[in-house]
């Protein structure tokens, strides 16, 4: 399971964009204690669904 900090780096955003969009953006996240984590393949799944393909 990944950290706050190991998905902000992972997605290139700073850990307040995680903190921030956890609950707007719907991204897969549970608690453990007061702490968030995210299961790595839930979270690739989830950019596959969510992210705006770019075109050239």
């Amino acid at each position: 399971m990944w950290t706050v900090p190991t998905l902000a780096n992972f997605l290139g955003k700073p850990p307040s964009w995680v903190y921030d969009n956890h609950e707007k953006q719907a991204i897969p996240s549970f608690r453990v204690g007061q702490q968030l984590r995210f299961w790595p393949n839930e979270i690739k799944v989830w950019l596959e669904e969510n992210c705006r393909e770019q075109t050239a």
